[in-house]
């Protein structure tokens, strides 16, 4: 991916997240079976660990009481690549994860500062069951790398 403006990440992330949600909200029932409700809301807590499309490893914690607390990801693009880690956190897991979240499910948002700052990251997550979740993650003006954009899945250990 060639580097672009910041502005132009803003353009590039918009139309991800609406693509990300078609592509979700085109799936049928019978491809996504509902569990059964229990009345009892699901549970995250424990550790998380999956990979981004970039093929990097991510993961992150849920405390008991229901707040992520840790996130590690993984990046390559443009020829950098490392890792970002970013511990001492308490993001609620919320319904919607996020007001401009096109994912009406259970979730967390995460951004490490204002979007216009350098070497920007942005990670969402929305859980599709107790056990599996998937989300999307922006690297947003690395220095001398540009910007990229891509999905991630992972699963409870």
């Amino acid at each position: 991916m060639l580097k672009q403006s910041r502005m132009s990440l803003r353009a590039m992330f918009i139309p991800f997240m609406v693509g990300l949600a078609a592509g979700v909200s085109g799936c049928s029932s019978s491809t996504m079976p509902t569990p059964p409700s229990t009345g009892v809301p699901p549970r995250y807590d424990g550790e998380w660990s999956g990979t981004t499309s970039q093929g990097r490893p991510i993961s992150f914690t849920v405390s008991a009481d229901q707040k992520v607390t840790a996130i590690t990801v993984g990046y390559s693009f443009n020829s950098c690549s490392g890792t970002k880690t970013f511990p001492g956190l308490s993001l609620d897991i919320g319904n919607p994860p996020n007001p401009g979240s096109p994912s009406g499910g259970p979730g967390f948002g995460y951004g490490s500062g204002p979007p216009d700052a350098p070497n920007y990251t942005q990670v969402y997550g929305t859980f599709a069951s107790s056990t599996a979740v998937s989300g999307s993650v922006v690297f947003g003006d690395y220095t001398n790398c540009g910007n990229a954009i891509g999905i991630w899945s992972a699963t409870r250990k």
